[in-house]
């Protein structure tokens, strides 16, 4: 691995974990708003909500590098693109902001793109992780991160399907609320977050020590 890889990675790290502090400054930032039922987006509405754009877009950019990253690895296939369609998702979603909460029965055009990019891009990140998950595992120098791997792609199927269980609540479901809380749609999408952002940082960290590996390698004699 070269310098540039070593310091692009880390810089790709930083940014995956930048994410999701910067999502947690938003809730703190709107105390009045109840983060456990409300989802991330309809925060962008009240203070600092630049915050949400923010931890969007460099969500996208730390997973696009990861996608250059695992192709100048050698990988490819689906799950690359999978990959990008999350990262186009986060883009489109911070770009296009959701309307205020309690508006869904007259929602508008910006509404309903933020809504589809936000369903496409949870909806792809899940499949990217068993799609590329099942490949790496298969890859000898990948042995060192089988386990973390597989660990964090059970985490993303999981906390998305629980996701999809509470947002079908949301719409018209089964009532899931707990105690005072009418919904469990906003603690359901941060750790799903939480989970995808966690799978990003093991491939992150599981490319470098391949790389390095391959580099050593190719050094022998």
């Amino acid at each position: 691995m070269t310098t540039a890889e070593r310091r692009g990675m880390d810089w790709t790290l930083r940014g995956l974990g930048l994410a999701p502090v910067t999502l947690a400054a938003l809730d703190l930032a709107n105390p009045d708003r109840d983060w456990i039922e409300l989802m991330a987006s309809y925060l962008v509405n009240g203070r600092a909500g630049w915050l949400l754009t923010v931890a969007c877009l460099t969500l996208a950019v730390a997973s696009l590098a990861l996608v250059d990253a695992a192709r100048r690895a050698g990988t490819r296939g689906p799950g690359l693109w999978l990959l990008r369609v999350w990262a186009a998702g986060l883009v489109i979603g911070a770009l296009v902001p959701a309307d205020p909460p309690g508006n869904w029965d007259q929602s508008s055009v910006a509404d309903a793109v933020h809504g589809l990019a936000a369903l496409a891009a949870f909806t792809a990140l899940p499949v990217a992780a068993v799609t590329l998950t099942h490949r790496w595992r298969r890859n000898p120098r990948w042995v060192a991160s089988r386990r973390s791997l597989t660990l964090a792609a059970v985490a993303v199927v999981s906390t998305f399907l629980a996701f999809v269980v509470v947002f079908l609540d949301v719409i018209g479901g089964p009532s899931l609320s707990v105690g005072s809380h009418e919904s469990l749609a906003g603690l359901a999408e941060r750790a799903m977050i939480w989970a995808y952002v966690a799978w990003l940082a093991v491939v992150a960290v599981a490319l470098r020590r391949e790389r390095a590996g391959a580099a050593s390698t190719a050094a022998l004699p």
